[in-house]
């Protein structure tokens, strides 16, 4: 098959599908799970709730009284930083991402505050040029939760056996911003 009969193939197969290029610490993305063959595969990694599910929506919130635009808060974004993960959030004081006790991501409420968890901030890294998140090197875990997924760090011991491991994949963000708060 020709070169250019692949390409015009991929670009009619993959149409939604940012190609994923290299991140630097501070560039906003979103996150697609990659487990060839599984439920989970290719789909967004949503924050909800104070954690992070696949297959549930993004659940964002606009003050429209007191801020007089906000992004349109439909998709989950990350930053990363040093050793560290935010979402890419306006409000003052941002969220930070972390891993509860129990291996499973969540996020910081607005201004810093994870209601008295212990949690761990750091160990957070883009990998393979900048087209995984890891967490302490390793790649995380979709625990089944009703009819959703919800995210766990896989190098965490005692997290739930249950669920689907999957490769955390760095998709290209279209706007700095991904709401003003989640």
């Amino acid at each position: 098959m020709k070169a250019s009969t692949i390409s015009t193939t991929l670009a009619a197969v993959l149409p939604a599908f940012a190609v994923p290029t290299a991140r630097s610490t501070g560039d906003s993305f979103g996150g697609l799970a990659i487990h060839s063959g599984s439920p989970i595969h290719l789909s967004s990694i949503n924050a909800n709730g104070n954690a992070f599910w696949i297959n549930k929506p993004t659940s964002s919130y606009c003050p429209n009284t007191t801020v007089s635009s906000c992004p349109e808060g439909k998709y989950t974004y990350f930053t990363s930083g040093n050793d560290t993960l935010s979402l890419s959030v306006e409000v003052p004081g941002g969220q930070r991402v972390y891993v509860a006790e129990d291996g499973s991501l969540g996020y910081t409420i607005p201004h810093g505050s994870t209601g008295g968890q212990v949690v761990n901030y750091t160990g957070f890294s883009l990998a393979d040029n900048g087209i995984h998140l890891k967490y302490l090197g390793g790649d995380f875990i979709a625990v089944p939760v009703g009819g959703a997924h919800k995210v766990y760090a896989a190098a965490v011991e005692g997290v739930p056996k249950n669920g689907t491991s999957f490769a955390f994949r760095v998709q290209s963000a279209d706007a700095t911003y991904g709401a003003w708060e989640y």
